[in-house]
């Protein structure tokens, strides 16, 4: 299926469609009706609640019993995320990438075998190996056309049998890709900024604190404005994070289209032994351990609210 692009990659849409009798209306129009809506919708789920998982999207690391080296996979199960620009990206069913396929995918080169002293993960997981190629997993919004109509020819030829597809569905793409640094980096932090001196709030058992933990919040909801799509960009490029393969959009002519609106969702470990294979690839154990809890979360108010148990 083809890719087309999302005007939202564009620009942040703050007009809409005016309406009056007599005006004619052309594809343009209609674009711009939807893509104002759009836009506004990302604009809000962005500010209000973040960058990242808002629910389920939980990655895990699944064996054939007859034979776990081979048919190992890695299982995204469904769930809701927000991607940089505000949208909602959902998996509305388990998906999976197989770890030998992709494992035996990527030029030897790219898949840097290191000790467990530089996998850079979480204290919560265990099990993992001695030696191990890191990977990150991240997902996007992608847009895909379903179905065919009949439409008038555009452009320089005249056709009796044009086609144009009838509906664009939401969907999403999953990239495993390893980290070939010498030590995989850090998640950027939330760009939502922490109060006065770079510290969390006071603690709230703190006798005399309250004003203060008021004021705190005050103050970094006055400084947490951002001008739009440009300045989210900047930032996500100013980070080291992303890997290069990703920050471009292949399926776009030429591939140079920007491509930022990734969202991480887990590191992967993937365990090899000391040696190599014919083709002086790192040879397999058959160990894959995943830390979910690096990834950015889109707290919602329903999460908040259950956790403060009102």
């Amino acid at each position: 299926m083809s890719t087309p692009k999302d005007p939202l990659l564009e620009n942040e849409a703050p007009d809409r469609t005016y309406y009056a009798t007599g005006v004619l209306l052309d594809t343009t129009d209609f674009v711009t009706e939807q893509t104002y809506h759009r836009g506004r919708l990302a604009r809000a789920l962005a500010t209000l609640h973040g960058v990242g998982t808002a629910s389920g999207l939980r990655v895990a690391h699944e064996t054939n019993a007859m034979d776990p080296i081979e048919e190992g996979e890695l299982a995204v199960y469904p769930g809701l995320a927000l991607d940089p620009l505000g949208r909602q990206v959902e998996v509305s069913s388990k998906s999976c990438i197989r770890v030998k396929r992709w494992f035996d995918g990527y030029e030897p080169g790219k898949l840097l075998r290191r000790p467990k002293a530089d996998f850079n993960v979480g204290p919560s997981v265990t099990g993992l190996p001695d030696l191990g190629v890191v990977a990150d997993l991240f997902l996007r919004f992608r847009v895909y056309e379903r179905g065919w109509t009949p439409a008038m020819a555009s452009g320089l030829y005249d056709a009796t049998d044009a086609v144009s597809p009838a509906r664009l569905r939401d969907g999403y793409e999953l990239r495993l890709v390893p980290r070939t640094e010498l030590h995989p980096p850090n998640v950027p932090d939330s760009p939502w900024p922490l109060p006065t001196g770079g510290k969390p709030w006071p603690d709230p058992s703190t006798p005399g604190d309250t004003a203060a933990r008021r004021g705190a919040l005050k103050n970094a909801i006055l400084d947490s404005w951002h001008p739009g799509r440009p300045a989210l960009l900047d930032q996500l490029w100013g980070s080291a994070f992303l890997p290069d393969e990703l920050r471009f959009d292949k399926s776009q002519p030429e591939g140079k289209e920007p491509d930022p609106a990734w969202v991480f969702l887990a590191r992967v470990v993937i365990g090899v032994s000391g040696g190599t294979d014919s083709g002086n690839r790192p040879v397999r154990t058959g160990t894959v351990s995943v830390d979910n809890e690096l990834r950015p979360f889109a707290v919602s108010v329903a999460a908040l609210t259950r956790w403060l148990g009102i």
